[in-house]
């Protein structure tokens, strides 16, 4: 059994994903002018309203420094102990950030007449939007990691938790990639200015990659240190 302290950090892990499912869901519903279709969770932190999506990652991303605080306790001495925990904090660390550095207006959110139908050029980009970039990407980059790195812990211990710990990892990589494609065609200032993004996948991926995170914090805790060796 997991002393009190332990469970109490894993427990965390319990908490993160269901409130930042269920904030940013329910703004993407109730915000005017937002669509799922056309617009990116990060955009939700803009506007008078957007101070509620800001706190929204930066709780998430401490109650997610909290879970990986718990799953190194829960996790030492065993393959990936030390490593799984310590890329799960980083994206905990980056997931705050995100929220302390938001993004800039694109995509006809939020509505006004100074946001452009499409996204900003490279060179017109706040410092705040590189850095939101920036930090998002390193995020989900450990992320991914921590899901290989946990994929190699379960091995043949729970193939199905090996299963489950490869698709959340390929899921936000090949996300990336959709990212990455569209990026590198929209280069240019003036197609950029009026383009378009189907962030419909982007929306599909968070339930499946907090529904991971939801669901490790349920395993470790149901799991007695003992029984990962």
């Amino acid at each position: 059994m997991h002393d009190k302290l332990t469970r109490r950090l894993l427990s965390a892990g319990l908490v993160a994903g269901p409130l930042v499912l269920a904030v940013g869901f329910a703004q993407a519903f109730l915000r005017e002018g937002f669509s799922l279709v056309r617009n990116a969770s990060s955009q939700l932190a803009l506007g008078e309203l957007g101070w509620i999506q800001s706190l929204n990652f930066i709780v998430a991303g401490l109650l997610m420094t909290a879970f990986a605080l718990g799953a190194r306790r829960a996790l030492r001495g065993t393959p990936g102990g030390l490593w799984a925990p310590l890329l799960l904090g980083g994206f905990a660390v980056c997931h705050v950030l995100v929220g302390l550095y938001p993004t800039d207006p694109a995509f006809g959110f939020p509505p006004g007449p100074g946001t452009p139908a499409g996204i900003p050029a490279y060179d017109q980009a706040s410092h705040h939007a590189a850095l939101h970039s920036l930090f998002g990407g390193l995020g989900f980059s450990m992320l991914a990691a921590a899901c290989f790195v946990l994929a190699w812990h379960f091995g043949r211990r729970d193939r199905r938790w090996l299963a489950f710990s490869l698709l959340t990892g390929g899921v936000i990589i090949g996300i990336a990639l959709y990212g990455g494609i569209w990026e590198s065609h929209h280069t240019d200032p003036v197609v950029r200015a009026t383009a378009h993004f189907n962030f419909l996948p982007m929306w599909a991926t968070l339930p499946v990659v907090w529904g991971y995170l939801t669901g490790l914090a349920w395993k470790l805790l149901g799991t007695p240190p003992s029984g990962w060796r």
